[in-house]
């Protein structure tokens, strides 16, 4: 009998479009950020320029280094350059580039074009393009 009650109230809540807890995003674990991104580069492309944000492109290498260069977002000009550590750290992958860029421990979904987004992040925000090998010779 409880059976049958239970299945019932089940049936019931999958009736009315009850699917119990929200899911949590699917984060790419840091292990798999770090396996796609080593020996190649990251533009980080932002949707919308406002200060302080910076375009870059940064080359990640197997010694837990990237080398990157930023300017001002959407401004045309010279590049500065700078060399950043990487790391996995509790299954996130972590950068501290070594600018005034935002350092620390993120996750990352998977964009809707292949792109890596980090989690919680805005419509605005910053999507990392994964171009194959060095191009920009970092």
């Amino acid at each position: 009998m409880r059976t049958y009650i239970a299945s019932l109230v089940l049936t019931a809540a999958m009736a009315l479009g009850f699917s119990g807890p929200a899911q949590a995003d699917n984060f790419i674990p840091g292990h798999m950020v770090a396996e796609r991104v080593v020996g190649n580069t990251v533009e980080g492309r932002y949707r919308s320029c406002a200060a302080p944000r910076k375009d870059f492109f940064e080359h990640y290498k197997a010694d837990g280094t990237f080398h990157g260069k930023e300017r001002t977002c959407g401004m045309a000009g010279s590049w500065d350059t700078y060399v950043g550590k990487w790391t996995v750290e509790e299954g996130r992958f972590c950068v501290y580039p070594g600018s005034d860029r935002q350092s620390g421990c993120f996750n990352y979904i998977e964009g809707e074009d292949g792109q890596l987004v980090r989690s919680g992040q805005t419509a605005d925000s910053v999507e990392f393009v994964i171009v194959k090998g060095n191009p920009k010779n970092l």
